[in-house]
């Protein structure tokens, strides 16, 4: 099996990364960067999430499993200590694989257009003025929409920004597009739904409107480089990604570990 550990770059893992690397060889598996079967990725969920987009090219023939050594672990069944757990799990194929769609938006500009995509969230922001655009559910009209923005997430991006901006905790086993408004004006005059919207797998959501200047258009831990744009068709992409979890994991346990205890 073909390996290689991940770590951020703003992350001073060194040490341990060196340690993961030598147990790996020690065990028979073959690090390698560019083609690896499985991507080890040491630190939080911001951790995952750079890993994935580090390899979203090859998606179809990566699997991803985490050693968590952050301060949050949502996707990460296998702590610090349990190092050689995970090797000898990875050695004799003793997990379970889940798989899980992403989001692609095609963001159409003046001039150009461009594909983005996001594992847990793709979102438009401006910060600075009252963002105005018109809100489209597989082509038929829902609304106009005035605010700070709106944020589309994946099941797996639900317990993300969209839970700090009161969205719903979708289960991870279920493909679903959930759309969240980010500070809605709602008055007399000018009011929209006002609550998360949730949508089946096949859902695109198309928000089209004359942003200004300082739209920004984020996904996940970036933001795109490019002018604001004048639409964004928002989907649930045909890319996976496979994280590898423990025989033991529970879904409703993570949701308690994260954000209870």
């Amino acid at each position: 099996m073909k390996v290689t550990v991940f770590t951020s770059p703003n992350r001073n893992d060194i040490d341990f990364k060196k340690e993961v690397i030598s147990s790996l060889k020690e065990a028979g598996f073959t690090i390698d960067d560019k083609n690896p079967d499985v991507v080890i990725h040491l630190g939080g969920d911001g951790t995952f999430l750079r890993s994935v987009h580090n390899y979203i090219d090859k998606l179809d023939s990566v699997k991803f499993v985490g050693l968590c050594i952050g301060t949050l672990g949502f996707f990460y069944d296998y702590q610090k200590d349990d190092l050689k757990a995970l090797i000898e799990d990875l050695k004799v194929e003793n997990y379970d694989i889940s798989e899980h769609r992403i989001l692609e938006t095609k963001i159409d500009y003046e001039k150009k257009s461009e594909t983005i995509y996001g594992v847990n969230e793709i979102r438009i922001e401006n910060p600075f003025h009252t963002l105005i655009c018109d809100v489209f559910v597989n082509g038929e009209y829902l609304e106009t929409f005035r605010g700070n923005g709106l944020l589309a997430c994946s099941s797996l991006g639900s317990s993300a920004y969209n839970k700090s901006l009161g969205g719903a905790l979708l289960p991870h086993k279920m493909d679903l597009l959930e759309l969240t408004e980010i500070v809605s004006i709602q008055n007399n005059a000018f009011n929209s739904v006002g609550s998360s919207l949730i949508f089946d797998a096949d859902t695109h959501v198309l928000l089209k409107g004359q942003f200004t200047q300082n739209a920004v258009v984020g996904f996940d831990f970036s933001t795109s480089k490019n002018e604001s744009p004048v639409a964004l068709d928002i989907f649930l992409s045909n890319k996976k990604v496979k994280i590898i979890r423990r025989k033991t994991y529970s879904y409703i346990n993570s949701i308690r570990k994260s954000f209870i205890k």
